[in-house]
């Protein structure tokens, strides 16, 4: 027995199935481990990166965790808990491990700045990371910087050091990438419009390096936007089965000592970064 399908009747078919595939890519996903709020946990590493986010939150309260001062309001509507990590990893995994133990978030958002690797970024140019990387993680050895898995606390289980926001996070943040309006920006002696766009973060207790780490970074990772929270922060939420998403700014050009050009470029970033991320929540 033959059958015929209308090419019409084919073409809708075709059209519903793709259709659904896309909402379906486009769905949030959930926590792994646990029945989410409505919460979102938005986490920057030090104070500037969160003024433009407390400042905007509807009924805020400011209250504390272990010591650890956070806010609690709405943004858009949408409940969210602001805290601060604190610099650097151990700090990053702690804060975070704790935030989603309180709160049972959906999900976890990390806004701030880092020092730019890509010589195309320019100060307050945003990163929506699609990868991340720990890049002290391995053997040093005189001539390079050898990578090795990690080895997790499930039965020394490895893991690859390489941490990636799921698709359907991502098509998110795409959709909020496409409608947000390029910012004025005004540094280093220049006047633009900034950029927003998916990048790599590469993160380690390292605030200044080298030009030969730079150029493995450059070379190796191929990262963006070099600096001290991401990837732990992104290690910690896939380890616990949470979903995140990593907005970063770049601030200064990364070098060996960005004390002084961080200190005038850092609060540029942290509001470029907190900007988008308060559109962000939007779409979340």
């Amino acid at each position: 027995m033959k059958f015929f399908i209308h090419k019409r009747v084919l073409l809708l078919i075709l059209s519903s199935f793709f259709a659904c595939l896309t909402l379906a890519s486009q769905a949030q996903e959930k926590p792994r481990f646990y029945e989410p709020t409505d919460t979102i946990v938005i986490l920057g590493a030090v104070p500037q990166e969160i003024p433009v986010l407390t400042d905007a939150l509807e009924n805020p309260e400011k209250k504390s965790l272990w010591g650890i001062p956070y806010w609690q309001g709405k943004l858009h509507g949408k409940p969210v808990v602001i805290a601060i990590t604190g610099i650097g990893k151990t700090f990053t995994g702690m804060t975070t491990t704790l935030f989603i133990k309180e709160f049972k978030p959906r999900m976890v958002l990390m806004t701030g700045t880092g020092a730019r690797i890509n010589q195309q970024l320019r100060t307050g140019d945003v990163i929506v990371a699609t990868h991340t990387y720990e890049h002290d993680y391995g053997s040093l050895t005189a001539n390079d910087m050898v990578y090795r898995p990690m080895n997790g606390p499930d039965d020394g289980k490895e893991v690859t050091n390489e941490f990636k926001p799921s698709a359907a996070m991502l098509a998110l943040a795409k959709k909020a990438m496409d409608t947000y309006e390029p910012q004025t920006v005004t540094a280093n002696d220049s006047t633009y419009k900034n950029s927003v766009r998916y990048g790599v973060v590469a993160s380690s207790d390292l605030f200044g390096v080298p030009q030969v780490r730079i150029d493995l970074l450059r070379n190796h990772f191929k990262t963006d936007i070099m600096e001290m929270e991401s990837a732990p922060l992104g290690h910690v939420c896939e380890a616990l089965g949470v979903p995140y998403l990593i907005v970063r700014a770049g601030s200064n050009v990364a070098q060996e000592a960005p004390n002084d050009d961080y200190l005038r470029l850092g609060p540029i970033a942290a509001r470029e970064a907190a900007k988008f991320s308060l559109h962000l929540v939007k779409f979340l």
